[in-house]
C-alpha cells in the first residue's frame, strides 16, 4: 500500500502537540529546554515531506494490507539515531522509553516502530535485490606482499588505466550513465539536503562550482578469510584454491597509507563543495579498496555531471594523488580549471621545449634561474615568460639571445595543461585556491571520527552505502542548525506559542 504523506507544517504541529500533553509540568519543560532544546530545533529544521514522492516505486500499489507509516518520518527518526550513534535495537529501545525522540521521529508515544520496520525500510532504500553487489561464494583474495611507503598511495596495477578511462568518457558529449544500487539514497541526498543547502548558500555559487575531492579508507567488520565450504583441511591441505562464502564479498584488499598497512574493506571517496563554510559533501561515492584515486575521480566525477546537470563546475581542487595528464584533459575538455599538486616521484626531469621546467612550471634558464613572468596573453592560455637577466639588469655570463629584449619563452595550457595548469603554480592565487583541499579531510574526519562512520561493523554494501548517505545528511542538517544559531533562535516558549498560533 502506498503510504499517506503530510506535509511538513503537519509535522510541527504535531510534535507540539504531542510535546504539550507529554511534558505539560513545570518541571518537564524545563527538562525539555535544558536537554533537549537544540535536537528539537534540529529535527523540525529538516523538511522531509518529499521522502514519500521519491520512495512511492518502492512500496505497492495494492490497496489491501496494513497501512505503512510515513516514510518521512522513518527517515527522519534514522536521522536521529545517527545523530546519537545507536543501533537499531538501541534505538528502537529509545524510541519506547523516551517520549521526546518518538514526538521528534513523528511517531505518537504509543505507537513506535519495531526492529524490523526499520530494517524493511532500509531494503527500501536500497535499490539491488541483495545487500551485495557480487556473489558470496568466491575464491580467496590474496593479501598484497608489497607494501607502500608513507603518505604514498598505491598505484595502480594497470599503468594505462586512467587512460583508457578518460578516453572512453570523452567519446561522447553525452555522458552515459548506468543505474545504481544506491541511486534512490542519493535522490533523497539531493532533493532533501544539498539542493536545500545550495539555496541557503552553503555551497557556494552553483553556476561556477568549485569541487574537491579525496578518498579514505573504510575498513569492514567481516574477515578476509572467509568461510571454507570444502573438506581440504582434513586432508591436510590448508592453502586450498576453492571457494570460500564471503560474508561481505564486496570489500577486498587496500592500502592505507597513513597507518602504513593494508586493510580489507572500501574507499570512501567524497567530493565536497569548496566554498562551502561548513565543508559540506554533495556525493559520497564508496569504491572498491584497491582502487586508486585517480581512478575513482575519473568515475565519480562524471555521475557527479550527471546529478547535477545544471550546475557548472568551475575548479576542481585535488592532491597530487591525482596528478595525471589524462584527468587534466578530461577537465580542460569540461572547461573546468584544474587545481593540482604534481607528484614529483612520477614526473622525473621536467622538459617543455627543449626547455627545463621546475616543480612550479617556471621555465629554468640555461644557467639555471627561473624565468620572469611578463603576463598573460589575452584570450589565449599562454603565459609570456622573459629573461631574468634582461629584468632584473644584472649581466649575465652566458647570454642565450643577442636582443636587448631577452630571450622570451611562451607556455601553453593547451599544449600541457598539467605543467601549465590555468592558474600558476608560482603564484599567490593558486596557494589560496589549493589550501582549500584541506575542506574534504574535514569532512571525511566528520564521517569517520565524529559519527563514527567504521565503529558499526557493517557487513554489505547496502549497509556502507545508507551509513554513509545518513551521516551526510546529518552533516548538512547540523550545518543549517549552526546557521540558524547565528541568526539567534528563539526561546523554546517561544517556539511553541509561534506554532500553537499559527
Amino acid at each position: 500500500m502506498i503510504p499517506v504523506a503530510r506535509s511538513h507544517e503537519a509535522y510541527l504541529q504535531f510534535v507540539v502537540e504531542q510535546l504539550h500533553l507529554e511534558y505539560h509540568t513545570p518541571a518537564s519543560k524545563v527538562l525539555l529546554q535544558c536537554f533537549y532544546s537544540d535536537l528539537i530545533f534540529w529535527a523540525t529544521s529538516i523538511d522531509l515531506s518529499q521522502t514519500a514522492s521519491l520512495l512511492k516505486d518502492r512500496y505497492s500499489s495494492k490497496t489491501k494490507g496494513r497501512k505503512p507509516r510515513d516514510p518521512a518520518d522513518l527517515l527522519r527518526s534514522t536521522l536521529l539515531m545517527t545523530k546519537f550513534q545507536m543501533s537499531v535495537d538501541d534505538w528502537v529501545r529509545s524510541l519506547r522509553t523516551t517520549p521526546v525522540y518518538a514526538i521528534l521521529s513523528g511517531f505518537p508515544p504509543d505507537s513506535t516502530p519495531g526492529v524490523g520496520t526499520f530494517y524493511d525500510f532500509f531494503r527500501r532504500l536500497w535499490l539491488a535485490a541483495s545487500p551485495h553487489l557480487t556473489k558470496r561464494n568466491k575464491r580467496k583474495q590474496r593479501k598484497p606482499r608489497k607494501k607502500g611507503k608513507k603518505n604514498q598511495k598505491q598505484e595502480p596495477k594497470n599503468p594505462k588505466i586512467t587512460e583508457k578511462l578518460v578516453a572512453r568518457a570523452l567519446r561522447s558529449d553525452k555522458i552515459h550513465y548506468s543505474p545504481k544500487a544506491h541511486d534512490l539514497l542519493q535522490q533523497l541526498f539531493q532533493t532533501l539536503f544539498v539542493l536545500p543547502s545550495a539555496a541557503k548558500g552553503l555551497l557556494g555559487d552553483p553556476s561556477s562550482f568549485r569541487v574537491i575531492g579525496d578518498g579514505s579508507p573504510v575498513e569492514t567488520g567481516a574477515r578476509a578469510y572467509g568461510k571454507f565450504l570444502c573438506d581440504c583441511r582434513k586432508k591436510g591441505n590448508w592453502k586450498c584454491s576453492c571457494e570460500r562464502q564471503f560474508s561481505d564479498p564486496d570489500a577486498d584488499w587496500g592500502w592505507d597509507s597513513y597507518r602504513e598497512k593494508y586493510y580489507y574493506g572500501r574507499t570512501l571517496y567524497m567530493f565536497c563543495a569548496a566554498d562551502s563554510p561548513y565543508d559540506l559533501p554533495v556525493y559520497p561515492r564508496l569504491f572498491r579498496a584497491s582502487w586508486h584515486d585517480s581512478v575513482s575521480w575519473i568515475c565519480g566525477y562524471r555521475e557527479l555531471r550527471h546529478w547535477y546537470p545544471d550546475w557548472k563546475v568551475g575548479e576542481a581542487i585535488l592532491d597530487s594523488a591525482h596528478d595525471a595528464l589524462p584527468i587534466y584533459t578530461m577537465l580542460e575538455h569540461d572547461d573546468v580549471s584544474a587545481i593540482i599538486d604534481l607528484n614529483l616521484r612520477r614526473s622525473g626531469k621536467l622538459v617543455y621545449n627543449d626547455m627545463e621546467i621546475d616543480k612550479d612550471g617556471v621555465p629554468v634558464c640555461p644557467i639555471g634561474r627561473k624565468m620572469i613572468c611578463w603576463g598573460k596573453c589575452p584570450g589565449r592560455q599562454r603565459v609570456k615568460w622573459r629573461c631574468p637577466a634582461k629584468v632584473g639588469k644584472w649581466e649575465c655570463p652566458h647570454p642565450c639571445s643577442p636582443s636587448e629584449y631577452g630571450r622570451t619563452f611562451y607556455t601553453s595550457t593547451t599544449d600541457n595543461p598539467r605543467l601549465f595548469p590555468r592558474v600558476r603554480r608560482d603564484s599567490k592565487e593558486w596557494k589560496q585556491r589549493y589550501a582549500l583541499r584541506t575542506g574534504v579531510e574535514r569532512c571525511i574526519k566528520r564521517q569517520k571520527i565524529d559519527y563514527k562512520l567504521e565503529f558499526s561493523k557493517g557487513r554489505s554494501s547496502r549497509h556502507w552505502n545508507i551509513r554513509v548517505y545518513l551521516i551526510a545528511m546529518c552533516q548538512h542538517a547540523d550545518a543549517w542548525m549552526e546557521e540558524a544559531k547565528k541568526a539567534n533562535l528563539p526561546s523554546l516558549d517561544q517556539w511553541f506559542e509561534g506554532h500553537l498560533a499559527a
